[in-house]
């Protein structure tokens, strides 16, 4: 999660509300690039817009872009995390097996808030079905521009190019333009296209196939940085006190000890206690220290727990009728109860 340095001579501060498609260039350097926006992603999900109540990103800023430098070097910007998934592998792959370079010649940001400021989490197993589709798509459409570019360095009419390893090949000469040379003081940046053709999976030689995982070692080696790895200034830890079992409710307790702790605050509203401290230790040792007395409710034995929750659970939403439709005309219909 921590910010990775850019490829860039002309590297600056960013902006507070992140990249958009006027400033780009100015932050990012000369090159060629894809792009969509954060609205293209809730529309790629099938969600709505976020209501007006919910804090989100300015709609023309960039959801997440592929920047090729004038050096050559690639760079992928997405707001996904890797938590263990390997999701930075899986991602790489699908870029890579688009324009035609191996997996090392690719550069995952992820999770930079700064550059990519919206990307509604990484969570439920959604980044391959919903991300890398759309990356797949942004790094065809990057192709393709280079394709068009060397095209028209070699003066060439819509004839047919190879890519590999990073360059563009002359179709009867044997010359070859690489990425850096065709993105060369070029700022290009071109939205995704959406009806791009990407590589066929039968055809693939790196997306799907079994790779090294990138930065393998550093979990191996527990290098790698996760969110609770993260120390900022002044940074607090807390622990909050969890009732003994579900449905119980606090009748009293006292938090003296853990008050009286050099460094510790008790937050009490209610039923919650929490504490804080300056180290994840010390606030643990607070936390036992408080004594609470809880009323315990009956608890629902596990082999009579999935007939508790259907016999006490709320009515749903209805399912809309174009969904209902869809099922009843289906060929082949699945129920199954959960």
């Amino acid at each position: 999660m921590n910010p990775t340095p850019i490829d860039s001579p002309r590297k600056k501060s960013l902006p507070r509300r992140g990249l958009s498609r006027r400033n780009f260039f100015k932050y990012m350097g000369a090159g060629i690039a894809t792009y969509f926006v954060w609205t293209d992603y809730l529309a790629s999900e099938g969600l709505s817009l976020l209501s007006e109540n919910d804090v989100h990103a300015d709609p023309d800023a960039l959801a997440s872009w592929i920047h090729v430098s004038e050096t050559g070097a690639i760079t992928v910007f997405t707001g996904k995390v890797e938590v263990g998934q390997n999701i930075r592998t899986s991602l790489t792959q699908v870029v890579a097996e688009e324009l035609f370079v191996p997996v090392s010649a690719i550069q995952l940001v992820m999770g930079d808030t700064a550059r990519t400021p919206y990307d509604r989490g990484t969570y439920g197993s959604l980044t391959t079905p919903q991300m890398a589709p759309i990356l797949r798509k942004a790094a065809a459409s990057l192709r393709e521009i280079l394709l068009q570019e060397a095209r028209k360095a070699w003066k060439l009419g819509a004839v047919e190019l190879r890519l590999e390893k990073g360059s563009v090949q002359h179709p009867t000469n044997g010359k070859q333009l690489g990425y850096g040379n065709l993105a060369n003081a070029k700022e290009l940046l071109v939205p995704m296209d959406a009806q791009v053709k990407t590589i066929d999976p039968k055809k693939w030689t790196v997306a799907g196939t079994s790779v090294r995982k990138i930065n393998g070692e550093d979990f191996v080696r527990g290098k790698h940085q996760y969110v609770s790895d993260m120390v900022l200034p002044e940074m607090l830890y807390g622990k909050v006190l969890r009732p003994p079992v579900y449905g119980a409710k606090l009748v009293r307790a006292n938090t003296d000890a853990a008050a009286n702790l050099p460094g510790v605050r008790v937050v009490r509203q209610g039923d919650f206690i929490g504490v804080t401290a300056k180290n994840s230790r010390t606030a643990a040792m607070a936390l036992a220290t408080v004594e609470a007395e809880w009323e315990r409710s009956p608890q629902v034995a596990g082999a009579a727990l999935f007939d508790h929750l259907e016999r006490t659970a709320e009515n749903g939403e209805p399912v809309p009728a174009q969904i209902t439709a869809a099922y009843d005309a289906a060929s082949e219909r699945l129920e199954q109860a959960f």
